[in-house]
């Protein structure tokens, strides 16, 4: 074997050492994790689901971080699709949107809270949580939340082998009556 080689073979092997080490671990957050297996086929969707992945796979900044972006995406969508008013703001855009009645109290809730500390974590302020017991419950709080988002805004039923939409709406069309989905695991 090569030097170069020897080399990869080595990274591999400390590679799948560290995995086996972390597979416990992500587990057991797999299992803290609250899922919407269908969601639509929007450009933010791909987005949510990294973002639970990333929470398993313990990469706790980037969940937290994608999670703000997603809000943010997500209440451009909703208020564009309802013809309010998109300013910056992002806590104001979901607060007006909870006053039309587009989302919940629990919603707005939920929205507010994985936006509150947004700032620190898009600009890493000085700040920004650093301590990892913290940092994993902040990352869980956050994807779990927009779970509580999908859930009532892309609310669905199954029924006769079928996913029946409760707001067709929000689903991009995918011809003859169909919509486009994004189905999601988290593995």
């Amino acid at each position: 074997m090569t030097p170069e080689e020897i080399e990869a073979q080595l990274r591999k092997q400390q590679m799948v050492r560290v995995l086996q080490a972390e597979l416990p671990h992500r587990f057991e957050r797999a299992a803290r994790v609250k899922l919407q297996q269908v969601i639509p086929h929007h450009w933010f969707s791909a987005a949510a689901s990294e973002c639970a992945r990333m929470f398993i796979a313990g990469f706790f900044y980037g969940c937290i971080t994608v999670a703000q972006a997603y809000i943010e995406a997500l209440s451009k969508y909703l208020a564009e699709f309802h013809g309010l008013r998109v300013g910056k703001d992002t806590e104001e855009r979901c607060r007006r949107l909870h006053k039309a009645g587009v989302i919940s109290a629990d919603a707005l809730a939920a929205a507010l809270s994985v936006f509150s500390d947004r700032n620190d974590y898009h600009h890493l302020n000085k700040d920004v949580e650093q301590e990892y017991q913290k940092l994993s419950e902040r990352a869980e709080e956050c994807v779990n939340h927009l779970h509580t988002l999908e859930s009532e805004v892309f609310a669905y039923t199954m029924g006769e082998g079928k996913v029946i939409v409760k707001e067709p709406k929000y689903w991009p069309p995918g011809g003859d009556g169909l919509i486009q989905g994004y189905l999601r695991q988290l593995w």
